[in-house]
């Protein structure tokens, strides 16, 4: 069984894999809440928000995923 306490630091693939996703999971919360202030149909303009915000929770996942791996990132 795995120590989830202990885990093992991210290759530099698997650390480039998931720096690629959260750009992506960033760029959809963007995409979605632009596309809801431009539309009219409040279905459609509720529609991107709820994306919006399961991309934002994706990205924050992730993030806390990352932070786990690496707790002290280098800046």
């Amino acid at each position: 069984m795995v120590d989830k306490t202990q885990l093992q630091p991210l290759t530099s693939r698997e650390l480039s894999d998931v720096t690629d996703l959260l750009t992506i999971e960033e760029l959809l919360v963007k995409k979605y809440t632009q596309a809801a202030s431009q539309l009219s149909e409040l279905k459609l303009q509720q529609f991107c928000l709820d994306m919006a915000k399961r991309h934002e929770d994706h990205y924050q996942r992730l993030f806390q995923s990352l932070q786990q791996h690496h707790p002290n990132p280098v800046q």
